[in-house]
């Protein structure tokens, strides 16, 4: 029931007494606000608990169904009235007010001017009553306390037409002058009781002035304020609508609690005892037998698990267990039927068996059908299972399949393998599949399990045109149906199931209408049946424990493939308020984490750490899963869906994707934005609490949304990464987002400003402007925000700008602190409160001159501090004080003992702090970063035990590292800018064993690396000794008297970046391993003499790409071992290989396929006589070579068949011997006969040579119709 504005709408024409009635009801509202709130709360528990017995249930009563719909609508009603109430009683704290209060403080009389002072508001609203307005019928969604009413509705008189005007202008005198008589009686008994209690005085009700606060006399003092700043304008409070709406929603909530709870005990009577609702329905159960004849698409993964389980690596081994992995679906159980009846393992394994876990993982029943399907043995002795297993399995080699494994316990798994390891046979084989990461790490002996992705495009239409037409004749008949086939294809993502499931609708009704009208609604994911697509996935959903489904189903709302990254998830779950309480002992980030990782353990997300920085994306039918069982409260709309997609009125949670490309489905921009006007009507939008958009879009979109979302003052989550115009031009209302959590703002435009009511946001936890590139000036009063928890920025300006920080008891991320950036609100005793903090940098320490400032910092009891900045400004003139008072104030800012990560910058004491060095406290750091520090006593690294990251940059006073240093944990090191660093000398047991990453920059005097010798001459050393063995990145530049090592002396390596290192012999040397192959670049200064120099060659037989550039030429033995290699560049380099060697007629081939020579003094016999070593070459260029004169194609000579092997190792070359002799007889002919400019390309390669590339300009070129498989020609 509406009291003020609600009344009025209903007076027009009426008389005074319903007017006097709202009144009435007014004060009793506002006094009643306590017992209201209990009423509520109340109602809400006993909610929770009635939706709490329905979770993971199947209700197939549609009736309850309504019912619990309409109780999680007053459920959230309720929930957004008390969280409007907690905001307004924040705000009260922060202005030192009593609005949102149960009683005022200060006894009977105050509260009496309390109730007084808001039933005159409510006159007054009575007062500001447009009849002509519509009347708003949504109890909740009326936020009447937002907003500067009167403003709003002079603005809204002044937008009124004056036809419109004239119309209502008597019925309104009649009305205003009637309310105006009644407002003037009750502000002046108001006036009066604030006299008696020495209260400001109650302006006129005709002054534009009336609806700011009043405060009685008792409380004004406390009210806050800053006099060197404009403050935000703050919202203000309806007590008596509020309370009003808290007893509407209470009352509400009654009868159909009462109705819910008599359903579900008839519900619960008539139910059988002995099941459990929560568990989910299992799935099908699988055998050994082969129900799909042809396997499409999964060839290659089968031959090379075959090969491995036959007569590879594991066939030496006593028991492999291989894990196959994959979402339902995905065609694993298909795969190793295929695997358990092809010829090679019938003939390879004695004894095979098949069974199917399921969910059902018991040891007992396992291991008697284990039993049950081995064959008995001669004079077998009865006994237990597992006896009789091991007497059946002695010296025989078995395979056995555990298919579709839900869950396994450790114990459990190590109970099952006691009687199947003790057999004498070697070769045995456990092949397990299952849907979960986690188990298949459990039980996996192998370095991975296979995991299985969707069936490449090709393949999977095949399979799904056979499941729809079976032979390929039926598919010439339907050839017209063929194209719509194939987009439902792409929309399948590669599962084998779903291609069963469509083809299962496609094939009764092979018409174009049925199968467009498939594709378009997506009918797939509605079926039903125990063998369909989503029902064989919603089994995974269902075995998730509920917080665990919401936060995964929220994912819905993020687009397909999207790469989230764990903090940004983690803040995106905090937002939404969906993460269970935690204990004590871990904050709601490590909650976070963990259902994080639990999610990726059941194989709802999969982790991608190939980049620098990890992140995790959900499988394509997994997202399909998300949308499908979030449909009910989540919905994303792009450009493919927003016409067939169901909006239903449940919906609560939306995004909205506009930079999605015009699609199949004939949707342009313009069509799309003429469906989301139509958003309006079909959907709620009051009730929206959370909304992402992905893309800018133009300006008609910024309208469509400032129409569409004027009421969405719900919201909790708004997430904006890519804003083109102002937030507000969006969001004319945005002061009124008072319920916001979760605000990620974004944009590139260089004339955009941070809303200002950003800071009157009190409930915001998180707030993300990492993706904010342009104005950095942050709203004075940001210190309002109490709850924030998580304030992420790109640039420092943005950390640095907060005035009064330490009101932000909850922050945790403060990553640049100008200490004394002003005169106040930036003192260092700001960081005093912050007991939350994770990560600080503190700057501009050189200002703090005393170790009492330092140590109101408080830094030592920041238990929660991980990450710890300490800058002095390196740049600052040597005038200032004496260099001991930095030492003192370094001392005084020791941190916890369990600090992570420790940088300490420009300080110019004379050494590091007693906490750092003999006194070590910070026992548990990781990482430590020391630059531009003056110190000539370092810490002991030694001591360091946990430390894992060392860099050091910019120190002079640095000379070498002695024997007492220890790096034996080390993953990685730096070191740039050390001027007088000369030696580093370990011990001889330190071997470096974890370090991954090194880098050496700007050390003019170092010679030598602590490895180096032992590389270089491994003969003088043990050759056991294994040096950085874990090394994967390595770059070393601008230190010209380094001995450097062979490059690569490990395995391990990844990225190998070297330039200005040694002054004779190299320039610059990069090599690179990635999933695409290895690839090896060498610029070598005059000095070099030979490749082996700087290259260890036993070391690159993966290589696949090598450039070399100035190089001397590569011996023949060396270019022998890169048995890989498809492609050689040489740049100003004498061919590549040693011409002598080349002449000296021995019997070689080479693989290699791409060949490029620049700026080469080769000769046209050398190259030829090169050339005819390499059968396989595909790609040749030869450019700027000044001794090559004429280019032409040789003699046809007989085609070659035979193989001729390397004898260095073997390469895949296929020659025959004495042809081949034969045609380098004919090419020495050819030569002798031309001077040295010629080059004669050897007939062998008519066939195989598909692109040339040459410099006409500078040579001439005969004909070239003899090389047949010529596709390119460039000259």
């Amino acid at each position: 029931m509406e009291v003020a504005a609600g009344a009025a709408r209903w007076v027009v024409g009426k008389a005074l007494g319903p007017v006097a009635d709202g009144l009435l009801e007014a004060w009793a509202a506002s006094k009643e606000l306590g017992p209201n709130v209990d009423a509520l709360k109340m109602e809400l528990l006993y909610v929770q608990g009635m939706l709490n017995n329905t979770r993971g249930r199947d209700i197939d009563n549609p009736a309850l169904n309504v019912l619990l719909q309409k109780l999680r609508d007053l459920a959230y009603n309720a929930e957004d009235v008390l969280d409007e109430l907690d905001y307004f009683r924040i705000q009260d704290q922060l202005e030192g007010t009593y609005e949102a209060a149960d009683e005022h403080a200060k006894g009977c009389m105050c509260n009496l001017y309390l109730h007084a002072h808001h039933t005159a508001r409510a006159a007054g609203k009575l007062l500001c009553f447009c009849p002509s307005e519509p009347r708003e019928e949504d109890t909740r969604q009326q936020v009447l306390c937002c907003a500067w009413p009167c403003a709003k509705h002079r603005s809204a008189r002044r937008n009124i037409s004056s036809a419109r005007a004239r119309h209502n202008h008597q019925a309104n005198e009649e009305v205003s002058g009637c309310m105006r008589k009644l407002a003037s009686v009750a502000c002046n008994s108001i006036r009066h009781v604030g006299k008696l209690l020495h209260c400001s005085s109650l302006p006129n009700h005709d002054d534009d002035s009336s609806f700011m606060p009043i405060n009685c006399g008792a409380c004004k003092h406390k009210v806050s304020q800053k006099k060197h700043v404009k403050e935000t304008p703050k919202l203000e409070f309806d007590r008596v609508d509020l309370s009003t709406r808290m007893r509407l929603i209470a009352e509400q909530l009654q009868p159909v609690c009462a109705k819910v709870a008599t359903i579900l005990n008839l519900e619960l009577l008539g139910s059988s005892p002995t099941t459990s609702s929560r568990i989910a329905k299992s799935p099908p159960t699988t055998t050994s037998d082969i129900i799909e004849s042809t396997l499409y698409g999964r060839d290659a993964v089968k031959k090379r698990i075959i090969d491995s389980i036959t007569h590879d690596k594991y066939s030496a081994k006593d028991l492999t267990v291989l894990p196959i992995v994959g979402p339902g679906g995905m065609g694993k159980t298909t795969l190793v039927q295929h695997i358990y009846h092809s010829q090679e393992v019938q003939k390879h394994f004695q004894v095979k068996v098949w069974t199917c876990v399921s969910q059902n993982f018991t040891v007992i029943k396992l291991l008697e059908e284990i039993e049950n399907a081995i064959p008995s043995v001669k004079d077998e002795k009865k006994g237990r299972t597992g006896d009789l297993i091991e007497q059946r399995l002695n010296s025989k080699r078995f395979l056995f399949v555990l298919d579709d494994i839900w869950k396994c316990d450790p114990e459990d798994w190590k109970r099952l393998l006691v009687p199947l390891t003790k057999g004498q046979a070697k070769g045995n084989i456990i092949l397990v599949t299952t849907r979960f990461p986690a188990i298949a790490e459990m039980v996996k002996t192998t370095d991975s399990f296979v995991d299985l992705e969707g069936i490449q495009h090709g393949e999977f239409r095949k399979f799904f045109r056979a499941c729809i037409f079976g032979d390929e004749k039926s598919q010439k008949d339907h050839h017209g149906l063929l194209e719509t086939g194939d987009k439902i294809a792409e929309k399948l993502k590669g599962s084998p199931l779903a291609a069963k499931t469509v083809g299962r609708l496609l094939r009764n009704h092979l018409d174009v209408y049925h199968w467009k009208r498939v594709l378009e609604s997506r009918e797939w994911e509605m079926q039903t049946g125990e063998r369909d697509i989503m029902p064989a996935l919603k089994l995974s959903y269902e075995y998730l424990p509920f917080h665990l489904q919401q936060c995964f189903s929220r994912c819905a709302l993020f687009p397909e493939d999207y790469m989230f990254n764990s903090e940004e998830l983690i803040h995106f779950w905090i937002g939404l308020d969906i993460l269970p309480s935690s204990d004590r002992n871990k904050t709601v980030e490590d909650v976070g984490v963990d259902i994080l990782n639990d999610l990726l353990n059941h194989g709802f997300f999969k982790k991608d750490e190939t980049g620098r920085h990890p992140y995790y994306i959900i499988h394509d039918l997994l997202h399909d899963l998300a949308l499908k069982v979030a449909s009910h409260e989540c919905l994303s709309l792009h450009h493919s869906n927003v016409r067939s997609v169901e909006i239903r009125p449940s919906i609560r949670h939306l995004s909205i994707i506009i930079d999605g490309q015009d699609d199949s489905n004939g949707i342009t921009d313009e069509n799309f934005k003429s469906e989301l006007r139509k958003l309006k009507t079909k959907l709620k939008v009051q009730n929206l609490q959370t909304l992402i958009i992905f893309g800018g879009g133009d300006e008609s979109f910024v309208n469509i949304f400032r129409d569409l979302f004027m009421e969405a003052n719900a919201l909790r989550v708004l997430c904006l990464p890519t804003l083109s115009y102002p937030l507000v031009s969006m969001f004319h209302n945005v002061s009124s987002l008072l319920h916001l959590r979760y605000l990620k703002l974004g944009t590139s435009m260089s004339q955009m400003h941070l809303p200002t009511t950003i800071s009157r946001f009190y409930h915001l936890k998180i707030l993300d402007l990492q993706e904010w590139c342009c104005s950095l000036v942050l709203p004075r009063d940001m210190s309002n925000l109490a709850k924030l928890c998580h304030f992420l920025a790109r640039y420092d300006e943005l950390y640095s700008g907060i005035y009064n920080v330490g009101k932000l008891k909850l922050l945790q991320e403060l990553k640049f602190f100008a200490v004394n950036k002003e005169s106040e609100g930036f003192e260092l005793n700001q960081l005093e409160h912050l007991a939350q903090i994770r990560e600080l940098g503190i700057y501009n320490l050189e200002k703090i001159h005393t170790k009492e400032e330092a140590l109101e910092a408080k830094l030592i009891h920041k238990e929660y501090l991980q990450k710890l900045s300490l800058h002095w400004d390196s740049a600052r003139s040597n005038t200032d004080p004496d260099p001991s008072v930095e030492e003192v104030v370094l001392e005084s800012l020791q941190p916890p003992k369990n600090l992570r990560k420790l940088r300490i910058n420009g300080h110019r004491g004379s050494s590091c702090p007693t906490w750092l060095g003999d006194k070590l406290a910070v026992q548990a750091l990781q990482s430590l970063c020391l630059s531009y520090v003056s110190w000539d006593i370092f810490p002991s690294f030694g001591k360091m035990w946990n430390l894992y990251e060392l860099r050091l940059s910019n120190i002079s006073t640095i000379k070498e590292f002695g024997q007492d240093q220890s790096f034996c944990k080390l993953v990685k090191i730096k070191f740039v800018g050390l001027e007088n660093f000369e030696k580093w000398t370990p011990q001889e047991s330190d071997l470096f064993p974890c370090l991954q990453v090194l880098i050496i920059k700007d050390c003019p005097k170092l010679s030598e690396l602590p490895c180096s010798s032992h590389i270089v001459y491994p003969l003088k050393q043990d050759c056991n000794v294994d040096w950085l063995p874990k090394l994967q990145e390595f770059k070393i530049e601008n230190c010209p008297e380094i001995l450097l090592p062979p490059i690569p002396w490990t395995k391990s390596l990844c990225s190998v970046e070297i330039s200005r290192v040694g002054s004779k012999l190299l320039e610059k040397l990069v090599y690179s391993k990635s999933s695409s192959g290895l690839s090896l670049e060498v610029k070598a200064k005059d000095g070099l003499h030979n490749l082996d120099q700087l290259l260890l060659f036993s070391q690159l037989t993966e290589l696949q790409e090598m450039k070399i550039d100035n190089c001397p030429p590569l011996e023949l033995k060396y270019f022998l071992m890169l048995t890989s290699l498809k492609e050689l560049w040489a740049f100003s380099s004498n061919l590549g290989v040693v011409a002598s060697e080349v002449q000296s007629g021995v019997a070689w081939q080479h693989p290699v396929e791409v060949i490029k020579i620049w700026f080469s003094d080769s000769s046209g016999k050398e190259l030829t006589q090169f050339l005819s070593h390499l059968p396989k070459l595909s790609k040749l260029g030869v450019c700027h070579c000044e001794n090559i004169t004429q280019f032409a194609v040789g003699v046809d000579l007989q085609q070659t068949t035979s193989p001729v092997v390397s004898s260095s190792t073997s390469l895949d070359v296929r020659m025959d011997e004495t042809n081949a002799e034969d045609e380098q007889q004919q090419i020495a002919d050819v030569g002798e006969e031309a001077n040295n400019g010629l080059l004669l390309l050897p007939a062998h390669l008519s066939n195989s040579l598909q692109a040339l590339v040459i410099d006409s300009r500078w040579l001439v070129v005969h004909s070239l119709e003899a090389l047949e498989a010529l596709t390119t020609c460039l000259s």
